[in-house]
């Protein structure tokens, strides 16, 4: 969600009169998250949010924008993107795809309360459910082998310890066996910044460009390390314990589920360590735009290992 197209009221009045939208009456970047190009715009008619995107051609963003259109009907805190005069949900601003919003209630939270766990592994876990009456079939692009690939890539910048680490923890992950496991859609980036709040009460779920098919337990995973972690970096048991009651008061882990836990908790630290690595070494000149530190997840990682 950070500026990486600069784009100007004209530009931008014009774009959202397709929709019936007059009167703009302030707009600014969103500097959140690294992807897209983001605008939360005000207007006589309410606040919405612009999304340009930076990466994805036409075709692709169109599958993530008939995803959230499903999602919507299952629940109100998904952003559902707006149709134009033509009934169309996905348009053209600077040459690239960009959709319109209305903007969601709440705020993020930096660290999040016992309740706040809670909330969001429910929210989770009903899109867990939800998976099996939804059409959408895009593959994990973070997979093993795509991970294995950017280490390969990304060599050079890491230091000979760094490279011994990660060697290890793909050949620990590679020998797991995970066929096994339920899966199906799977969030993939559920991070603080992009779940909305009214007290402990979830208002949005945001960003679901990161969504695809795989193991649930993973969608887990990545949430737990994000949520469970302290101001220290140090991971929390009591929200880890929270969090995962909370899930399976809606969807039942299986057995195999919780043995593997400790598996992904490493495989999801190993996958943004190696993410945000990428997006140090390759940066996009943006005019808002954020840096994060792939050392963070790398010491997570550690911690994880330690713990086995």
């Amino acid at each position: 969600m950070s500026v990486y197209t600069s784009l100007s009221q004209a530009q931008i009045e014009q774009f959202i009169g397709s929709y019936g939208i007059t009167s703009l009456k302030q707009f600014s970047g969103i500097s959140a998250g690294i992807e897209n190009t983001n605008y939360l715009l005000k207007t006589a008619q309410g606040d919405f949010v612009l999304t340009v995107y930076e990466h994805f051609k036409a075709h692709e963003v169109s599958e993530y924008l008939c995803l959230m259109q499903q999602l919507s009907e299952t629940a109100d805190y998904y952003p559902c993107p707006l149709v134009d005069s033509k009934q169309q949900t996905l348009r053209a601003l600077s040459s690239k795809p960009a959709a319109l919003f209305k903007c969601l209630p709440g705020k993020s939270v930096a660290i999040a309360t016992l309740k706040q766990c809670q909330s969001i592994a429910e929210a989770l876990a009903h899109l867990h459910l939800s998976s099996p009456a939804i059409s959408f079939t895009k593959k994990n692009h973070r997979s093993l082998i795509d991970l294995q690939e950017s280490a390969q890539q990304h060599a050079q910048y890491l230091s000979a310890q760094d490279l011994v680490l990660l060697e290890d923890e793909l050949a620990y992950q590679f020998n797991q066996e995970t066929g096994h496991l339920a899966q199906g859609i799977i969030h993939a980036d559920l991070f603080k910044d992009n779940v909305l709040f009214l007290g402990d009460t979830v208002t949005g779920l945001l960003d679901l460009y990161a969504a695809c098919c795989d193991c649930f337990i993973l969608d887990v995973a990545v949430a737990l390390n994000d949520w469970c972690i302290n101001e220290q970096g140090v991971f929390e048991q009591e929200k880890q314990q929270a969090f995962l009651q909370a899930y399976q008061s809606v969807r039942r882990f299986s057995v195999v589920e919780e043995q593997m836990l400790p598996v992904f908790l490493r495989r999801a630290s190993l996958r943004f360590w190696l993410s945000r690595l990428e997006n140090r070494v390759n940066p996009r000149a943006g005019e808002i735009t954020q840096d994060k530190d792939p050392g963070e997840f790398k010491l997570l990682l550690l911690r994880h290992r330690e713990a086995v």
